[in-house]
Order: structure tokens, then C-alpha cells, then sequence
């Protein structure tokens, strides 16, 4: 099995394929509400690259900023620049510490259905100042010797600063870090991924795809080793636009755990030759036998209209 490494931190080269992809994702949450999450998505055959900050709030709702089209980063640097954004993600210490830095132009939505009907809205700056620490080991998951891709994730701490519109809001909270690369066409089957924690007691992380038996991923309890998920029972309720509004699993046969959706943040997914998909990610309440926490949930559908 492939096992990560410090130098994994970094961009790999491509492989053939339009659908090649290598990316860096970073979700903060806390017991409010307030959270967010950012993607940086590379597609060096397509010579493109993709980036995503959704930020959720209480008082500011759903705030985006969504460029499928900006200039891939020059060099070894995760930086960004393009009209209206500048985004940067620095690995301060590999597989412990990471930086985030964005000045944009965001959008914020009446509506998370919004996403998906041209995301049109009140434009307003949004800032990001936020450090991501680790405090659970780096779960790989299981692929091959000789594969061409890898994965790994690991939840951490959130602190630092958010601005929206002319309001700085101090930060602290929990967070998972996912980085993977390889073949990634969105619009084939469906998946559902989760993360969450429970103070720096719980963490956990599975996935379960649409043509997946079992789940992968890991629970982490404090004191103990990295239990890899096998087994995942899954339901989910939806509500308008198939935006899910609960979901319930039952990971490894024990571990039950009942989802409440807190804000939706859902993204458009539209391929070059035109196939469509809806991304509907979520910052969501875990209750569990074992406390309450929250963290971010996804569940891609493919072949849901969006509007261009």
C-alpha cells in the first residue's frame, strides 16, 4: 500500500488524461455554525486550475467564490492569481502546519438552490487568514503499490481570521485536510465523504461510494491508533433541489452517528463536454454516543442539471 510521505506534500507530476487532478482541501467548522472550506484543484492537462471558498454563517449566510478558469500556479507555489483573486496555500511544516491566505471577490446567496441557478448574488470581498494544525495522525488511504494517485487526510486545529464584507471575525475551530492526486472525472458515479470531530477527543472520517460494498477512511480516538473504517451504513434525507437535510451511519458496526445539515454550501459541476453534476457539500451537527462536534459533509450527484 502507498504510504505518504513530507515530500508528498507537494505538486506531483501528471499523468495522461484529460481528468487528471491533484488536490489540496482544507475544512474548518465550529459549534455556531461558522465554517468553511477551501479547494485548490489542479488540471495540468487541461491547463487549468480550480478554486473554491465557501464560507458559512449564521450572520452572512452562504458567501462563494468559485473559478473553474484561473492560471495554473508557476513553479512549486499553491498561489493564484486572477481578476478579482489572489489565493495562496503555504505548507508551513509538512504533514503538521499549513497557511491559507485569500483576497477576493466573493458572492454571497439567498439561497444554497442558488448555486446551481447562476450564483447570482451581492458581491461583496471576502478574506482568508487561517492556520491549519494537525492533532490526528495522516490516514492513507488504501491504494496500491504502483497506482497512478494517492490520497491521505488528517483533521486538525483552525485559528486565525475571516473578513466578510468589512466585518473580521475571529476564528478557532475544528478541521479535516485532504490531498490527492490522479484521475478524477466527477461526472461518473456518485460518492458520499464525511469528516468530523468531537472536541480533540473524536475524529473521524469515511467515505462511501455509489459502487463502493463497504466505506474507508479512519475513527481516531485520543490515546489510541487509527481505526480504518471497512464497514458504512448510510441514509440520507433530501430536501429542495436534492440538497440532503440529515443523514445517519452506522460505521464499523458501532460507531452510530446522526447527521443534522446546519448550512448547505452546495457547487455547480460542469464538464468540458457538457455533463453536469450537483456537489452539494454541507457544515453539519454529529451527534454520537460519545459527544456532539461538527465538520463537513459531500455527497456528489452526477447528471443533476445546473444552470451555466
Amino acid at each position: 500500500m502507498i504510504v505518504s510521505t513530507p515530500a508528498d506534500e507537494g505538486r506531483h507530476e501528471a499523468f495522461d488524461g484529460q481528468y487528471f487532478n491533484e488536490s489540496w482541501y482544507f475544512d474548518f467548522s465550529r459549534a455556531d455554525g461558522t465554517g468553511g472550506y477551501v479547494r485548490l484543484g489542479l488540471y495540468p492537462n487541461q491547463r487549468t486550475a480550480w478554486y473554491w471558498a465557501y464560507v458559512v454563517s449564521p450572520e452572512h449566510g452562504l458567501v462563494v467564490v468559485r473559478d473553474h478558469d484561473v492560471a495554473l500556479p508557476r513553479g512549486k507555489a499553491l498561489e493564484l492569481r486572477a481578476d478579482g483573486l489572489w489565493a495562496e496555500c503555504i505548507c508551513e511544516t509538512p504533514m503538521e502546519h499549513w497557511s491559507l491566505g485569500l483576497e477576493a471577490f466573493a458572492v454571497r446567496l439567498d439561497s444554497p438552490s442558488d448555486a446551481y441557478r447562476g450564483e447570482i448574488g451581492e458581491r461583496l470581498p471576502l478574506g482568508l487568514d487561517l492556520e491549519w494544525e494537525a492533532y490526528t495522525p495522516v490516514y492513507d488511504y488504501p491504494y496500491e503499490d504502483g497506482a497512478l494517485g494517492a490520497h491521505y487526510e488528517h483533521a486538525g486545529t483552525v485559528h486565525g481570521e475571516i473578513l466578510v464584507g468589512d466585518e473580521r471575525i475571529a476564528y478557532d475551530g475544528h478541521g479535516e485536510r485532504d490531498h490527492s492526486w490522479g484521475q478524477r472525472d466527477w461526472w461518473v458515479w456518485g460518492w458520499h465523504w464525511t469528516s468530523f470531530q468531537i472536541g480533540d477527543a473524536l475524529a473521524v472520517n469515511a467515505v462511501k461510494a455509489d459502487e463502493m460494498e463497504g466505506g474507508i477512511g479512519y475513527v481516531w480516538r485520543m490515546g489510541e491508533e487509527l481505526e480504518p473504517v471497512t464497514r458504512m451504513l448510510l441514509e440520507t434525507h433530501h430536501g429542495e433541489d436534492d440538497i440532503p437535510t440529515a443523514a445517519r451511519y452506522v460505521i464499523n458496526g458501532e460507531l452510530e452517528v446522526d447527521v443534522e445539515v446546519l448550512a448547505p454550501a452546495p457547487v455547480p459541476l460542469v464538464a468540458p463536454d457538457g455533463r453536469m453534476a450537483r456537489f452539494p457539500r454541507a457544515l453539519c451537527r454529529y451527534s454520537t454516543s460519545e459527544g456532539v462536534g461538527t465538520g463537513w459533509c459531500e455527497w456528489l450527484q452526477p447528471g443533476l442539471t445546473v444552470q451555466r
